[in-house]
């Protein structure tokens, strides 16, 4: 049976007779480990079958893993020596989530005043917990894979001038919070809701947050690199914080001979997000390896600081305020406009008119907010979603988005009617006085819509804050939460910016968007380490708000830590005023 098993997998693969008897021979002395059958089985039963099938599964691990075959089975392997290399994959919900919380019990979160109120460092240990997070009302957007989720605000805004969020950017109703009520008080001046100002909640009453928390908290915002902080068990760690981590399925952990390999196990590390002119992204500035390979709840560890092991530097409050690759950024009221065909009506009482595709079952709209299908069940979904009408083309990938006009088809020997078909809407043409329309506008405009072919059915508005012609759709990405993905080398070129996690993109110049402020300046990732490849499952940005960042007066700009003296704080550093 060895023997068989041996020949059969050899033939699967080209190699000399040498080689073949080598991985023949590795491969008996391996599956030799798992008999193939017992005497108290005979052949044709189940528990027969069972154990030859798990014999051959000890073959084909040993097979592959052979030196002489296994960059034909792991084509990403890589020398251990090179291993630098990040790869993404965010499990889905449905298969199992990882948690993660900064400073959980408050201790690194206290902004330096007295009267905040910290929980013991051991608030965390096996129970359960999630962030709450806190968006200006009206900014939130179609983004999603766990970018912008809107436009952060201050934790300490009263709730009802905030829009609540989950970890996930679902909306959550105040009524499942765990962020304490609000306090109320007397104040004359308020005559209304935010009116005259914003803590106003009703006549003569304000509101202010409470500053009650509850356990297992996420105090990503307020993380002061100078603060000590301690293990769950009480030992206290110089320039650390508080991680709380959980995941309802096995972690991978690594034992035996590997079980202090740093290239095996999975890790907590810290980078920075677009990276530096110092760093790159996957630069490790900290890390922390995980030992718990279950968790019931939530457990709490410890994360230095300091900045890529340097006792004598830390982590600061370094903001970049360069527009880069993966900057997020808004587009303001100077972008243009643009008149579209009548759009398709949402209830359908006329088959006829525009629409945008690719469409998503689970997205306000497609076109360029249709994010990617990152799954073979996301693809199955769409694939069945397609079929209804309006029906998408499939587009290639030059064609990543497109406007798509219905039309009723005209039938005159079988007197079918109210059939329709999908078609792209008709470019712009010449008119009479020098405008531009189509068989599909209404109106007629000065120009073509200026976004690129998606949009060449599209007229440009008379100006950005002008309604279009009659009936027809007016467009445009005012306000639209995006991630840049080029930036020009002439400053007074246009930027490519993405609305669906970089499918597609479409451009501006400079003074259309504005820059937004990351949610964090540094990212806490869940990082699977193995010998060829580094396994990112999740990404966690925090901000660290103290200390100041230290000048570099070389260069005329700012070191991404803070230079600590003798006695560990933060030595004053400023700008050279006569530079």
């Amino acid at each position: 049976n060895e023997q068989k098993l041996c020949k059969a997998r050899g033939s699967m693969i080209v190699h000399t007779a040498f080689q073949t008897a080598t991985l023949c021979m590795t491969a008996l002395a391996s599956i030799r480990k798992v008999p193939l059958a017992n005497s108290q089985y005979r052949e044709g039963t189940l528990q027969h079958a069972q154990l030859v099938a798990g014999g051959e599964a000890a073959l084909n691990e040993a097979l592959q893993s052979h030196p002489d075959v296994v960059d034909d089975y792991f084509p990403n392997k890589e020398a251990v020596e090179e291993y630098e290399r990040y790869r993404e994959s965010f499990p889905p919900t449905e298969d199992f989530v990882i948690g993660m919380l900064v400073n959980p019990c408050g201790t690194n979160g206290t902004y330096g005043r007295d009267d905040d109120v910290a929980l013991g460092y051991d608030c965390c240990i096996e129970r359960f917990g999630q962030g709450e997070y806190a968006y200006r009302p009206g900014t939130r957007n179609r983004f999603s894979n766990g970018y912008s989720n809107g436009i952060p605000i201050s934790p300490d805004e009263p709730l009802h001038n905030i829009d609540l969020v989950d970890e996930f950017g679902n909306d959550l109703d105040y009524r499942y919070s765990r962020r304490a009520d609000d306090i109320l008080y007397i104040d004359e001046l308020c005559v209304g809701l935010r009116d005259p100002h914003m803590a106003c909640i009703a006549d003569r009453f304000a509101a202010a947050r409470s500053k009650m928390m509850p356990p297992c908290w996420d105090n990503n915002q307020t993380v002061d690199s100078t603060l000590d902080c301690y293990t769950a068990a009480g030992k206290r760690n110089a320039h650390c914080m508080q991680v709380s981590y959980s995941q309802n399925a096995y972690i991978y952990v690594c034992g035996g001979d590997l079980a202090n390999d740093d290239h095996c196990g999975t890790y907590l590390e810290i980078h920075k997000e677009n990276g530096t002119p110092y760093d790159d992204e996957s630069t490790t500035l900290s890390d922390v390896k995980i030992t718990t390979p279950v968790t019931n709840g939530m457990h709490t560890t410890t994360l230095p600081l300091t900045y890529k092991g340097d006792p004598s530097r830390t982590l600061c409050s370094y903001e970049e305020i360069k527009i880069q690759v993966g900057s997020m950024v808004r587009v303001n009221d100077d972008a243009p406009s643009c008149c579209c065909p009548p759009w398709l009506s949402p209830i359908r009482t006329s088959k006829v008119g525009a629409f945008f595709c690719p469409k998503r079952q689970w997205s306000k709209d497609g076109g360029p907010f249709a994010p990617t299908l990152n799954s073979l069940d996301e693809q199955y979904i769409d694939d069945q979603f397609q079929q209804v009408f309006p029906w998408c083309p499939s587009l290639n990938d030059t064609e990543k988005d497109a406007v798509m006009c219905t039309q009723e088809r005209v039938f005159t020997d079988d007197g079918i009617a109210n059939s329709y078909f999908v078609r792209p809407c008709k470019s712009l043409v010449e008119v009479e006085n020098g405008g531009r329309s189509s068989f599909d506008l209404s109106g007629v405009y000065t120009d073509v819509c200026p976004y690129g072919d998606t949009f060449e059915g599209c007229g440009l508005a008379p100006s950005p804050r002008e309604d279009c012609h009659e009936k027809d759709h007016h467009f445009t990405f005012k306000d639209e939460i995006g991630k840049v993905v080029h930036v020009p080398d002439n400053p007074d070129g246009e930027y490519g910016v993405s609305f669906n996690d970089g499918r597609s993109a479409y451009w501006f110049a400079r003074d259309e968007f504005e820059f937004l402020k990351p949610d964090g300046n540094y990212q806490v990732w869940f990082v699977q380490r193995n010998r060829y490849e580094k396994i990112i499952q999740k990404k966690k940005p925090f901000r660290v708000i103290w200390p100041r960042c230290t000048f570099d007066s070389v260069n005329g700009r700012y070191f991404p830590f803070a230079q600590l003296d003798n006695s560990g704080h933060p030595m004053v550093a400023t700008k050279d005023k006569s530079s």
